[in-house]
C-alpha cells in the first residue's frame, strides 16, 4: 500500500521537472550553446561578381557553417552587408573564426559579437506580442510580399542601465515597439553593440515603426534601421552544411 501511494507521487515529480525543463531561457538551458552575430559588410572596391568569385574560389559556402554549427539567420541587410546568427557549441568556436578568416576575408570585412535572444526575457512587457518565423520561400516569392526591417539598438555608454531602464520605459519603448500590426522576427542583445531588432512588416506600416523608434527608443539608445531580406532560402542549396534552427 506504501509503495502503491509513493509510485504516484514520484511519477508527478518526474512530469513537473520535465515540463519546466521546457520553458528554460537561454541562460538555462541544459546544452548551453551559444549565439553568435556575424557581420559580413561588403566591399563596394568591388563588382559583387568579383566578390562571389573570392567566395566561391575560397570555399566560403562549403566551409560556412562549419560542421556542428547551425544557421539561425542569414540576411542581406540593404546599406550594410549579410548578417549571419549562428548557433554553436563553445567548444566550435574556433571552427566558426576559421572558417570566416580562411573564406570570408577579402570578400568582406567581418565583425562577431556574442549573442543572447532577448526575447523571451522582455515579451511580458511588450503590448504586441506578435512573433513570426519566417517560411522557407525567398522573399521575391510570397503572396502577402511583407518587408523585413532590421532595427539596431545601440547602446549609449555614457548612462548607467538603470538609467536608460527608465527613460525606455517613461517613453512607452514597450508598449509601442513593435506597433500593431507589425510582428517580430527576432530580438537579440549583440553584446558589444546593443540590441538587433528585426521586425516583418507591411510597407504602410514603415511610418509607425519610425515613429515608435523616434518617440520611445531616443536618448536610450541611438539607431539604425535597415531594410532585409531572408537570403537562407536563396542560398541554402549552395551551403555544404544546411543545418537550420529557428528562435
Amino acid at each position: 500500500m506504501k509503495y502503491a501511494v509513493l509510485l504516484p507521487l514520484f511519477l508527478l515529480q518526474i512530469i513537473v521537472h520535465a515540463q519546466s525543463t521546457n520553458t528554460l531561457d537561454s541562460s538555462e538551458k541544459v546544452d548551453d550553446k551559444l549565439l553568435l552575430t556575424i557581420f559580413l559588410k561588403h566591399d563596394q572596391s568591388m563588382t559583387l561578381n568579383e566578390v562571389e568569385k573570392i567566395r566561391t574560389d575560397q570555399g566560403f559556402y562549403e566551409n560556412l557553417p562549419p560542421e556542428g554549427v547551425s544557421v539561425v539567420n542569414w540576411f542581406v541587410v540593404m546599406g550594410l552587408g549579410q548578417v549571419v546568427v549562428l548557433e554553436l557549441p563553445a567548444s566550435k568556436l574556433s571552427a566558426v573564426n576559421l572558417a570566416i578568416e580562411r573564406t570570408a576575408w577579402k570578400a568582406f570585412t567581418t565583425e562577431m559579437y556574442a549573442t543572447y535572444n532577448l526575447y523571451p526575457i522582455i515579451e511580458h512587457k511588450l503590448k504586441n506580442k506578435s512573433k513570426v518565423t519566417l517560411d522557407a520561400k525567398p522573399s521575391s516569392e510570397k503572396e502577402d510580399d511583407k518587408l523585413l526591417l532590421t532595427v539596431v539598438l545601440k547602446h549609449d555608454q555614457s548612462m548607467t542601465l538603470s538609467e536608460i531602464e527608465t527613460i525606455r520605459t517613461d517613453q512607452g519603448f514597450y508598449e509601442n515597439l513593435p506597433p500593431e500590426g507589425t510582428s517580430v522576427v527576432n530580438w537579440f542583445v549583440v553584446m558589444g553593440l546593443g540590441q538587433v531588432v528585426v521586425l516583418e512588416l507591411p510597407a504602410s506600416k514603415l511610418s509607425a515603426v519610425n515613429l515608435a523608434i523616434e518617440r520611445t527608443a531616443w536618448k536610450a539608445f541611438t539607431t539604425e534601421i535597415y531594410p532585409t531580406y531572408n537570403l537562407y532560402p536563396i542560398i541554402e542549396n549552395k551551403l555544404k552544411n544546411k543545418s537550420k534552427v529557428e528562435f
